[in-house]
């Protein structure tokens, strides 16, 4: 083992290009036999490899744009959006529904969602705000 550590790391601890954790042996150790007891599991009791975190929210002038990434296990007909009261709700992706909080306020009839390099990209057109100017006369 040692002589793997000197590999990784010739020219001694200072200069490694790995986490101290994984320095020591012990803790390696500790990190294969977990990865290995994790690879050896059933996969229906494996972690899955997405989060619900793993979404992108952009707000721009005239839209909110979601990009959700799709794992290749999902199929992307179960997969179903719907949008109101600020959130766009996605179900089919993860094991439950998940709630993504919106920036804006959004329109409900010019959504449009679409699926591409395993990923889905959602475009929702912001509320046109009913807001009008009021001249001051004088």
């Amino acid at each position: 083992m040692k002589d793997i550590m000197n590999w990784f790391n010739p020219l001694g601890k200072s200069s490694s290009f790995l986490p101290d954790d994984l320095m020591d042996m012990g803790k390696m150790n500790d990190f294969v036999q977990q990865s290995i007891q994790e690879a050896m599991m059933p996969k229906e009791q494996q972690k899955p490899k997405h989060s619900n975190g793993d979404y992108k929210v952009m707000e721009l002038m005239k839209e909110v744009v979601v990009i959700i990434p799709v794992p290749l296990d999902v199929d992307v007909e179960g997969i179903r959006l719907s949008v109101g009261s600020g959130k766009l709700f996605v179900s089919g992706i993860w094991v439950e529904r998940m709630e993504i909080a919106l920036p804006a306020q959004t329109s409900r009839r010019n959504g449009y969602a679409q699926y591409q390099d395993g990923a889905i990209e959602v475009r929702l057109q912001k509320k046109s705000s009913d807001e009008k100017e009021i001249f001051l006369h004088y």
